[in-house]
């Protein structure tokens, strides 16, 4: 067994608070770094490319009217002197028209470098803009993101003990109690999510509740409330809005080729692959264009080390965390055994949010990612590390059986093939904490003065018909739907449509399970503020209002507008 941890550190060891600032100063140094050169290249690249289309290339006309010019002057050397002043008379007037367009190239090739730097400054404002937009429509419900892509359910009544131990952890640790959630998956995992310790919560797989022992599940829980406290969780939301940025269009590019190749080369096609063969060509081209090369492979790389390196130490951390808040190292290393023979890959699981994890949650391993660009440290380096600091050694034998444990685990499950129920079960690429929709809906509390009418349907040339109300200060949950009418689901499962007047303020640390099971419900409803006068005023601003998704893409859709605009004025100078 371990020796006891010395408690000569605070449980939490809340100098790593500030070192965590500082690492986040650091990261948003280094950000700024690899952001700087990819939003200008971009810019360059978007303008050259405009400039091809309004000003194509003078080079090709210049040698034409070289060549022109020296066909004349080839003629007229062949021409007798008696001769030569009709046939300079009779050119004079196509001679002139050549000197003009030749004038006319050299003022336009003075006025490009201006119009290229109008262009980049118009371009480059609008990137900066949808950035910030972007990383708003990350940050600001990055727990609410999660928990759908995990596909995440409030703890019942069968996960009464690990709900205590959560709230007993808390306590030890001096932090708000998070609230737990379980993601019905039989592979062992966790994760802590949140902007704050007052909104944080801990989800953890059904697979770690059956796998792992009381004093290991501890351990696993202790971890993730040690990222809560060192606020390693709001670290992570700004690591993973930054690193998905860079690699956009990287991620694009690789879609793109993807269904290329599937079109040349896939059973259904019966090309012959010329077409990817061509567009083959085209990436030697890329590949000598160095601005191209730093926006596809250098940006995202480098994007993916800063988040590596910062998520594999704050594992460590966590691992250390843990050891002194349990005071039982062993429990933690036993997990970590379990965990590693049994694996901790899920099928689901989107690599942006990897470093949300206690384990590494990829389905698929390459030996690449596992190194340089991996989101955590191996098992066995942790293990390591946690003997280190306990002062002494688990015996061997003891992780020796965790680990054929973990094993025998993966076995069982493997022969009685559980079915999944998170949402979705094929692995997907960053771009879907973008693209994906929210089937589950989302969990809103309803700000207005007076009770909303719900109807029961929308039919063009048809009013909708009134079902019934929704009291002020309810929580519904809302769909992302376009239309003049938003859909919702009451409390009591009542579908309908309400007006997208009703002002309506999002609970990010709430699922829509909650909501409909009236215990859960009226826990959520307990820690609500009640709806004064001033909340329920029309022209008030409810605190924690947050942007949705239509007023994001309304947002966007306002850049564009502005973008657009000043395209047109730097075009139309460059007309005249």
């Amino acid at each position: 067994m371990t020796p006891p941890v010395s408690l000569s550190q605070p449980v939490l060891v809340y100098t790593r608070i500030a070192q965590n600032r500082r690492k986040t100063v650091l990261l948003v140094a280094l950000s700024l770094i690899v952001l700087v050169p990819f939003i200008l290249g971009i810019t360059y690249l978007l303008s050259r490319g405009i400039m091809r289309q309004v000003s194509p290339s003078t080079a090709r006309t210049y040698r034409s009217i070289d060549r022109e010019e020296e066909y004349y002057r080839d003629l007229r050397a062949q021409v007798p002197a008696e001769e030569r002043a009709d046939f300079d008379a009779s050119i004079e007037k196509r001679l002139r028209d050549l000197r003009a367009e030749r004038a006319e190239l050299a003022r336009r090739d003075a006025d490009n470098p201006h119009f290229l730097l109008e262009l980049m400054l118009v371009i480059g404002t609008a990137l900066t803009a949808l950035m910030v937009l972007f990383f708003w429509g990350i940050a600001k419900s990055p727990t609410a993101k999660l928990l759908n892509e995990a596909g995440a359910f409030p703890a019942g009544a069968n996960d009464v003990e690990a709900v205590r131990l959560v709230e007993n952890l808390s306590i030890g640790a001096g932090l708000p109690a998070p609230k737990l959630y379980v993601i019905e998956v039989d592979t062992p995992n966790a994760f802590a999510a949140g902007m704050d310790a007052e909104h944080a919560v801990v989800a953890v797989t059904r697979g770690a509740l059956k796998l792992l022992d009381r004093r290991e599940l501890e351990g696993v829980l202790a971890h993730e409330i040690s990222h809560i406290g060192n606020r390693d969780i709001r670290l992570n939301t700004i690591a993973a809005s930054i690193t998905l940025f860079l690699r956009i269009p990287y991620l694009i590019f690789r879609r793109n080729l993807a269904v290329q190749w599937n079109r040349d080369f896939g059973n259904e096609s019966r090309t012959t692959g010329f077409s990817f063969v061509r567009r083959g060509f085209r990436l030697t081209d890329l590949a000598l264009s160095p601005l191209a090369v730093y926006i596809l492979v250098v940006a995202p790389i480098m994007g993916a080390l800063i988040r590596a390196a910062i998520s594999r130490e704050r594992e460590f951390l966590a691992d250390a965390d843990a050891a002194l808040l349990t005071r039982f190292p062993e429990g933690l290393m036993r997990a970590l055994a379990k965990i590693g023979g049994s694996g901790s890959g899920l099928a689901n699981a989107n690599p942006a949010f990897s470093h949300f994890y206690f384990a590494n949650p990829a389905a698929a391993k390459s030996r690449f990612g596992n190194k340089l660009l991996a989101t955590h440290p191996p098992i066995d380096e942790r293990l390591h590390r946690l003997v280190a600091f306990g002062g002494g050694a688990v015996a061997l034998p003891v992780l020796e059986a965790a680990i054929k444990e973990g094993r025998r685990y993966a076995q069982e499950r493997a022969a009685l093939a559980p079915v999944d129920f998170s949402v979705g079960s094929a692995a997907r690429d960053e771009l879907a904490a973008l693209n994906s929709g929210n089937p589950m809906g989302r969990v809103f509390r309803v700000h207005a003065a007076e009770p909303v009418i719900l109807y029961d349907d929308v039919r063009p040339g048809i009013p909708p018909m009134k079902i019934g109300t929704i009291n002020p200060g309810a929580l519904i949950v809302a769909f992302d739907d376009p239309g003049k009418l938003r859909q919702v689901t009451t409390a009591n499962e009542t579908f309908g449509y309400i007006d997208r007047s009703v002002k309506l303020v999002q609970l990010d640390n709430v699922v829509p399970a909650e909501l409909y099971d009236p215990k859960l419900r009226a826990a959520v409803e307990a820690k609500l503020p009640p709806l004064d006068a001033a909340a329920m005023r029309t022209d008030a601003q409810p605190v924690s209002k947050t942007l949705s998704n239509t007023e994001l893409f309304i947002a966007a859709g306002l850049v564009f507008l502005i973008v657009l605009t000043g395209l047109l004025a730097v075009l139309m100078k460059f007309g005249r």
